[in-house]
């Protein structure tokens, strides 16, 4: 058979090439090996590893004035310790913060790895002294620009004083005074200083009637109608500063509530 298969010209050819397995290959195995083993020990760092476990919470710029409020937020943030920093959400810390501690503008909170996290705030900046009369009871306190009470039985001679009668004490849980009417009062009183050329010894907030009265350094009251912007009743009473001077007259107050038929009319009271 094999002669008949020569004899038509049909070579035979035997190959015994030897399987073995090259060096190229070997290292390239010998890699993914550890590349994978690399991968599988790093998961476990992050997942199982108490290494990556938040154990400190610092605040950034401690010092006396911060050290009450850097205890709350560190009282706050308690439920952080032994999470993993890595699936710690910074951003729902920080709201929470923020919603229980009011005094507070803005939180920064960031990791510093492996485990550590790091908070910065800023405080809403204290914009008033508050003297509340109750019927039994007489207090101060410093609120801050959202209206806010920070500090009870203090007074800071360089901010404006409100002073502010309630059958109750107020309750210092909430806002003391409301944002948008705590700006009022600032701002006229700051207006009036501004176009008068007058101090502005003391103001007193009627919260049900909605009034505020500026007590000046001439020793008389300018009566406002907090439902009305300030700019328009002390143009009334730049208007009238021809015939009544402000500045000479021993005046009781000045009601600037009322407008009369024109929108100019003032009413006053001298002593």
């Amino acid at each position: 058979m094999l002669s008949s298969r020569i004899a038509y010209g049909t070579p035979v050819v035997h190959s015994f090439r030897k399987r073995t397995s090259s060096p190229g290959k070997i290292k390239a195995t010998f890699k993914t090996t550890i590349i994978t083993v690399a991968i599988l020990l790093t998961a476990y760092g992050i997942f199982f590893s108490n290494y990556f476990k938040i154990k400190e919470i610092i605040i950034a710029d401690e010092n006396f004035e911060n050290q009450i409020i850097g205890e709350q937020i560190k009282e706050n943030l308690k439920s952080a310790l032994n999470k993993n920093i890595f699936f710690t959400k910074t951003g729902e810390l920080e709201f929470s913060v923020l919603k229980k501690i009011p005094e507070l503008e803005k939180v920064t909170i960031s990791k510093n790895y492996p485990s550590t996290i790091e908070i910065e705030f800023l405080k809403y900046p204290l914009v008033a002294n508050i003297i509340n009369e109750s019927s039994n009871l007489k207090k101060n306190y410093i609120v801050n620009s959202i209206g806010y009470a920070t500090k009870e039985d203090f007074e800071n001679p360089s901010l404006p004083y409100i002073h502010i009668k309630s059958d109750e004490p107020i309750n210092t849980k909430k806002t003391v005074i409301e944002q948008k009417k705590l700006q009022y009062i600032l701002d006229a009183a700051k207006n009036f200083e501004d176009k008068f050329g007058m101090k502005i010894k003391e103001i007193i907030y009627k919260p049900i009637p909605k009034e505020v009265h500026l007590f000046t350094e001439k020793n008389f009251y300018i009566w406002l109608d907090m439902q009305i912007p300030s700019e328009n009743q002390f143009r009334k009473l730049k208007k009238a500063l021809a015939k009544l001077d402000i500045y000479k007259e021993n005046l009781n107050y000045i009601d600037l509530r009322i407008a009369g038929g024109n929108g100019d009319k003032i009413i006053y009271k001298r002593r």
